[in-house]
């Protein structure tokens, strides 16, 4: 049976070194103080060299592999000093994990931690500095932990969620994204339960949404639902665009409906606001 959680306890994230990633880190810092709980924060380093690009056919000279773990080992002493300073200058319970890994490990490693995790706060997948390795965390966090990951735009000031959308769609990951985001949505002055409808079934739509409004209700959260015509090819743009109009800094939604493989390949909701967004998600599978 899934509680709907009082505070977020428990925090992971993780500093990558990247400018990207200064907003995440920021953002998992202030959720642990106002819950006064404890981040978990993996530094990782990798090791680049694979058997099958520089050597296909013959080992790697111990020489170069002592040198690329030298300098990956040297890469996380300062990454850890670097969180280790985030977290000082706010005077949290935390603790931070060294990790000299190979990039397809990563992502295990984080879900693996996030198993026993309240939240995971990551930056978004998508940009200039972020790589393959950057979205299989995403997945991996979400699909294999089955715990809810907050995602930061780099863009993001740092405000508190005051005005949240909710995208409601009655499906099991939406309603654990729901059920997650309770915390955050108790401090919302205003949440907007937002419902895409074929036009021709609005009223049906309106009717679904009752239970999950009600349910809010209860947690003495004030909520509006609002149906939208699917009106654009994308959902993901609707959303956008209700977000803009109405001014919200968070978004929660359930997070890849479909296999991360379908919407790599045909495109789909998750994927499309990742590459997009620029507000918080708050996303559970």
């Amino acid at each position: 049976m899934e509680c709907t959680p009082v505070s977020y306890r428990s925090i992971l994230t993780i500093w990558d070194g990247k400018d990207s990633s200064i907003a995440s880190v920021r953002k998992a810092i202030n959720l642990t103080l106002e819950a006064g709980g404890h981040l978990h924060i993996i530094c990782p380093a990798y090791i680049s060299i694979l058997q099958t690009q520089a050597y296909p056919y013959t080992g790697i000279p111990v020489e170069l592999m002592d040198e690329e773990r030298e300098r990956a080992e040297n890469e996380v002493i300062k990454l850890v000093s670097e969180a280790e300073r985030f977290a000082k200058e706010e005077v949290i319970f935390y603790s931070v994990e060294a990790a000299v890994i190979n990039r397809d490990q990563l992502s295990n490693l984080m879900s693996q931690t996030a198993k026993f995790c309240d939240l995971v706060v990551l930056p978004r997948p998508f940009g200039p500095e972020r790589t393959e390795v950057d979205e299989k965390i995403t997945e991996s966090a979400l699909i294999d932990s089955e715990c809810p990951v907050l995602i930061i735009p780099d863009e993001d000031s740092g405000h508190r969620e005051t005005n949240a959308v909710i995208a409601w769609d009655g499906s099991t990951h939406a309603l654990r994204a729901v059920r997650s985001a309770i915390p955050l949505l108790k401090k919302a002055t205003k949440v907007d339960i937002v419902i895409i409808a074929n036009t021709r079934h609005t009223e049906i739509e309106a009717e679904v949404s009752n239970d999950i409004a009600t349910f809010l209700t209860r947690h003495r959260i004030n909520v509006e639902v609002n149906v939208l015509p699917h009106s654009a090819a994308k959902i993901s743009d609707i959303l956008r665009t209700h977000a803009n109009e109405l001014g919200a800094n968070l978004i929660v939604m359930g997070g890849y409906g479909h296999s991360p493989m379908r919407e790599f390949l045909f495109g789909g909701p998750t994927r499309n606001m990742l590459q997009d967004c620029r507000v918080p998600i708050l996303m559970a599978h």
